[in-house]
C-alpha cells in the first residue's frame, strides 16, 4: 500500500492506494475537490505538483514521520 502526501501553506493532504499511481491519483482528486470546497482555482496546486511524494506502507508496521521503525 502507498500513501501520497502534499503539504501546502495551510493544509497537509494525504491519500492512500494499493499502488503508487492510485495513491497519487487519489491525492490529485482530493486536491481538486478541496479547490471546489474552498472555491479556488482547480489547478491551484499544479505549480507545486513536484512536491507530491509517496511512501510505501506495510500493514502491521509502525512509522515515525513516514519512515518505518525497524524491528529489533
Amino acid at each position: 500500500m502507498y500513501k501520497a502526501l502534499f503539504d501546502s501553506r495551510n493544509f497537509s493532504f494525504e491519500a492512500y492506494g494499493e499502488t503508487e499511481e492510485v495513491a497519487i491519483a487519489s491525492l490529485k482528486l482530493g486536491l481538486t475537490n478541496h479547490a471546489k470546497q474552498y472555491q479556488i482555482e482547480p489547478d491551484w496546486w499544479n505549480e507545486y505538483g513536484g512536491d507530491i511524494y509517496t511512501v510505501e506502507i506495510h500493514c502491521g508496521s509502525c512509522y515515525r514521520e513516514n519512515e518505518k521503525i525497524p524491528q529489533y
